[in-house]
């Protein structure tokens, strides 16, 4: 019996260090593997996203002050519509009024300060004194603004971006000769 139990004690000690022995093979083999292959690398490389370009914004212009046009941004006339040629003579904005043109090919002339002009058609051309926002929804439309409403650029949401919308030079006011 002393025989057996020497042999047995010798017995778990060759299995613990071949149980020491096993867990540091498998250890060393787990942290000597890489997650990813080679090839799983290259191929998540294209899943990866490329490096954000910098965008260089332009400074705006600074606004002459004589092109500034105070109103009340609270005030609000009725809405003025636009709807067929014989309307699109002459327009006026008398109370921050919003204007909306829903037709084709106009030539509309708006006097005075517009909150809004929203455009429902194509190759229109629209000249205004100011204005805060043009929302255009068509294509090949052209907004020539003269002064800045409260010192601001309007607000543009050209939603095909094929529209125009820029300061233009006023018109002389009729009755003066240039030299």
């Amino acid at each position: 019996m002393l025989v057996t139990c020497r042999v047995f004690a010798y017995d778990i000690r060759v299995m613990k260090h071949a149980a020491l022995v096993s867990a540091l093979a498998v250890l060393a083999l787990l942290a000597a593997c890489d997650v990813q292959s080679g090839m799983t690398k290259k191929s998540l490389e294209k899943y990866n996203p490329s490096p954000t370009p910098v965008i260089n914004v332009p400074t705006p212009e600074p606004i002459n002050p004589g092109d500034v046009v105070t109103v009340d941004p609270e005030a609000s006339g009725p809405t003025i519509s636009v709807n067929k040629p014989a309307e699109a003579k002459r327009v006026k904005c008398t109370k921050y009024n919003r204007v909306a043109i829903n037709a084709d090919g106009l030539e509309v002339n708006i006097d005075g300060v517009c909150k809004q002009i929203m455009i429902n058609g194509d190759g229109n051309k629209i000249t205004v004194t100011a204005v805060s926002e043009v929302v255009a929804n068509g294509t090949d439309n052209k907004v020539e603004f003269y002064k800045y409403a409260n010192g601001k650029q309007p607000f543009v949401a050209d939603n095909t971006s094929s529209n125009t919308v820029a300061k233009g030079i006023p018109p002389e006011p009729a009755g003066k000769t240039v030299k």
